[in-house]
């Protein structure tokens, strides 16, 4: 009974994990509650995922990563990148690779990704390059950076749980690095010659709203008048639903020949001619007439660089928009800014906004007064894209001193003088007490759906081992006789089960499943488990063969103009030679005996 049970709420979290429509944080509260209420995990034990080393760890590297952007060490990297500017662009390649995988050594991948991609796309309009170009190298040594620590992503630090949770010693920090460092080389090199024949060699042909270099509006604007008849006279334009309902955004309002800016208060009047954005021969077509709407001149191009400023955002995944649509935010009475247009899946979003529900890797165009533009730069998870995030000056020590604190307390705890979570403990407190890092930026940084989502999966986890569920998807790889007689073989096995289903589930879920069933089958065959561990852990960080496998990926698809067919021409001949790659190295690295 307890089996079935257990396999259901499995299954259940699987569903929902595909369906990419249900945050993980809830998906982690759903299994919790279904343990708890069936009785299958006690309730003395039903919570342990919240103190487990895997959550604190989580939790912690990302506060401590977060010491690294607020001291400036990353935008520093950052400026070093733009300085390089004018070289091949291979050279800018190898170059941008290196500087963004080593610190992607010890802070998130996806926060990095959104710090450098302003200054990738200023580069590449400098040397005339298409963004893509050094975008996708961007994403793919972020995430291989993650394999220079086991602390390097949340994947790492699960699947050493898986470890410790089998009953064995689990890996150092560095216990990785050397294989983390080579596959690292191999990534470059492989995007340094064959990636580059695969990657997009023109800009895609829809790409965004804004001219970033000029600050105009790329797409056509319509001027409309509003006729002496007409029954929105008199109106506030949040009395007015007619232009929402037909997609069209109004940017400004020429009254009494005078250019002015708009908002929900903006009472009309006859002979205002309205600035609009939006298919307006969809409008003309409808019953305008009776509304007293019409065309007052030649389409034109507006240029709103001297009245509003107008930029790109692109929404990081920590960004307080996702899952909600622009009506339900109200951003022009909340902060004075109207969006235009949704640039998603390489395709421009102009009508129907209202019903879009925004996430990540969503580019906003939007446009308001300067100041109300950069009260947004101070939101978490928002990116502008007309130019790299400034941040105000830091103290020059900070600049080594942060990086020497993040490095001084792993290596307490690499030698043994302290455990893993009391030294990064230490380090948080040291970066706070220093004045690096305040204790509310480091609770912001945490990634807290990630660490509810771990809490709630590990008592899952030890629920499927013992229940024998794990024993039985165990004992469906043995049966595979051949190759179970060539454990490296099974790696690669392992290596292509795991690159699979991380492209459906996130990477941590495929770890947390993938990874106690590697350490099991180990136990089967009467070996080690660090090879197949290894290999799960390595997989879903360097399989990129849709833009759902990883965060990362998301992030660079807006602002790189990628289609779901470029992560999958590339990716599978990256994913083939890195799990060679893979399978000849870790026996290597990691004896299976």
């Amino acid at each position: 009974m307890q089996t079935n049970i257990v396999l259901s709420i499995f299954v259940i979290a699987m569903i929902l994990l595909a369906s990419n429509r249900v945050r993980i944080d809830l998906i982690g509260l759903i299994v919790l509650l279904g343990l708890g209420l069936t009785g299958v995990v006690p309730s003395s034990q039903l919570f342990d995922g919240f103190s487990s080393e895997a959550a604190i760890l989580i939790a912690g590297m990302l506060a401590l990563g977060e010491g690294l952007v607020a001291s400036g060490v990353t935008e520093a990297l950052a400026n070093f990148v733009r300085k390089m500017g004018q070289g091949h662009e291979r050279r800018l390649a190898i170059v941008l690779m290196i500087v963004s995988a080593l610190p992607s050594a010890f802070i998130s991948d996806v926060g990095l990704v959104g710090m450098f991609i302003p200054v990738v796309r200023s580069l590449t309009r400098r040397v005339q390059i298409p963004a893509s170009r050094l975008l996708m190298p961007l994403g793919i040594a972020a995430t291989f950076g993650g394999l220079l620590t086991m602390v390097g992503s949340a994947g790492n630090i699960v699947g050493n749980q898986a470890l410790v949770t089998a009953g064995y010693r689990p890996l150092g920090i560095f216990g990785i690095t050397p294989l983390g460092f080579l596959l690292l080389l191999s990534g470059v090199a492989f995007m340094t010659t064959i990636g580059r024949i695969l990657l997009p060699k023109t800009p895609p042909s829809t790409t965004m709203l804004l001219d970033a270099d000029e600050g105009h509006l790329r797409q056509f604007v319509s001027e409309l008048k509003i006729l002496p008849d007409s029954p929105l006279i008199g109106k506030s334009l949040d009395q007015v639903h007619f232009f929402s309902d037909h997609g069209i955004t109004i940017l400004r309002r020429i009254h009494d020949e005078q250019i002015m800016t708009v908002n929900g208060k903006t009472i009309l009047a006859p002979n205002d001619i309205l600035l609009v954005l939006g298919d307006v021969d969809q409008l003309l077509e409808s019953d305008s007439v009776q509304w007293g709407v019409g065309i007052a001149g030649e389409p034109t191009t507006l240029s709103l660089k001297e009245h509003v400023d107008v930029v790109e955002l692109l929404l990081g995944h920590r960004a307080p928009w996702l899952g909600r649509t622009v009506v339900q935010l109200n951003l022009r009475q909340r902060y004075g800014i109207s969006v235009l247009g949704i640039y998603r899946d390489g395709q421009l979003l102009l009508q129907r906004l209202a019903t879009v529900r925004l996430r990540t890797g969503d580019i906003l165009l939007v446009q308001g007064a300067p100041e109300s533009v950069a009260a947004l730069r101070g939101l978490h998870g928002l990116i502008p894209l007309n130019a790299p995030i400034t941040r105000r000056a830091q103290p020059s020590y900070r600049l080594w001193l942060s990086p020497a604190i993040l490095l001084g307390s792993l290596l307490l705890a690499a030698f043994g003088v302290m455990g893993l979570r009391l030294a990064i403990v230490l380090g948080v407190a040291l970066m706070a007490g220093t004045g690096i890092l305040s204790l509310s930026n480091a609770y912001n940084a945490i990634e807290w759906r990630i660490v509810v989502f771990v809490a709630g999966m590990i008592p899952l986890g030890s629920a499927l081992i013992s229940t024998g569920i794990t024993h039985h998807m165990v004992h469906a790889l043995a049966l595979w006789k051949s190759v179970a007689l060539h454990p490296v073989l099974m790696i690669a096995v392992l290596f292509v089960i795991a690159a699979i289903l991380t492209q459906v589930l996130s990477n941590i879920a495929t770890v947390l499943v993938m990874a106690p069933v590697a350490a099991e089958l180990a136990k089967t065959l009467h070996l080690l488990p660090y090879p197949f561990v290894m290999a799960v852990i390595v997989a879903v960080s360097v399989s990129p063969l849709t833009p759902l496998a990883n965060k990362v990926d998301l992030l660079i698809m807006g602002p790189g103009g990628f289609r779901y067919g470029d992560f999958l021409r590339l990716g599978i001949p990256l994913s083939l030679v890195m799990g060679i790659v893979t399978t000849l190295l870790i026996p290597i690295f990691f004896p299976l005996h």
